[in-house]
């Protein structure tokens, strides 16, 4: 897809001391006093230099500690390596870390950041960082601006895991939601979310079930997307396909 407006980057504030470099892939830096703690780690090892300068410019130099991924995949830890060349930072996700109940905690003076394990949403191997003073969520790709985040295969135990746990991010109310890609966000597009994949599920299983439709054909154009979600980030170009496509190849095969 070519590049447009909302995919150029640009360094937001949503949060006294709490940076953030939207773009397709979103990297965030908060300052933890003596160190920065910095989520997601983008998929583009040539941005290097244009991240630590932007750093550097926004916190007065100081160093990154501790590098926390959302999850592994190579969009979102490209610059791992780069963090613990440059400041020794330690490198926190799900596989260099066992994620206790509780999650894991930094503070610094009043600021608190939780890591909390939620997985099963995008990967075994979710996490979700959360600012409570702030009232700051960084989702990873838990939550992708109207996309069903599973991509292995939905059943009913499965959608109605990932359904509780947007439940359970809406319930932090957040006042500013970071994902992993695209524009920032608040608690209300996670909670229409909710009531849009419920209606399109049940939407699609009425169609399925009529004789005269066809499963095989059965396309985004007989689903059209609701029309207040119309200008979320990618979501008529391919996010609501996509999200026809999975629950009505999961209804057709009696899983859903």
């Amino acid at each position: 897809m070519s590049t447009t407006a909302t995919d150029r980057p640009k360094l937001l504030r949503p949060a006294p001391g709490c940076f953030v470099r939207q773009e397709v892939d979103n990297i965030a830096w908060l300052d933890m006093g003596d160190y920065l703690l910095v989520v997601d780690a983008l998929e583009q090892t040539a941005l290097e230099a244009e991240v630590m300068e932007s750093i550097a410019a926004t916190t007065g130099g100081k160093p990154v500690g501790v590098v926390i991924n959302t999850h592994t995949h190579h969009d979102h830890v490209a610059l791992n390596d780069a963090f613990q060349r440059r400041f020794g930072a330690q490198v926190v996700n799900a596989q260099t870390h066992v994620i206790p109940p509780a999650g894991l905690v930094w503070t610094a003076d009043e600021r608190r950041v939780e890591a909390h394990a939620l997985p099963g949403c995008h990967t075994d191997g979710d996490l979700i960082v959360w600012l409570p003073r702030e009232r700051l969520l960084f989702t990873g790709d838990i939550f992708g601006w109207g996309l069903i985040p599973w991509d292995h295969g939905l059943d009913r135990p499965r959608l109605d895991h990932i359904v509780a746990t947007y439940e359970r991010l809406a319930a932090l109310e957040p006042t500013t939601v970071v994902p992993g890609h695209g524009p920032l966000c608040t608690v209300a597009e996670l909670r229409r979310w909710i009531t849009y994949v419920r209606a399109l599920h049940t939407d699609v299983r009425q169609l399925c079930h009529e004789d005269a439709i066809d499963r095989r054909t059965l396309d985004t154009s007989m689903l059209v997307p609701p029309e207040d979600m119309r200008d979320w980030w990618r979501f008529v170009q391919w996010k609501h396909g996509d999200c026809v496509a999975k629950i009505v190849h999961a209804v057709s095969r009696g899983r859903l």
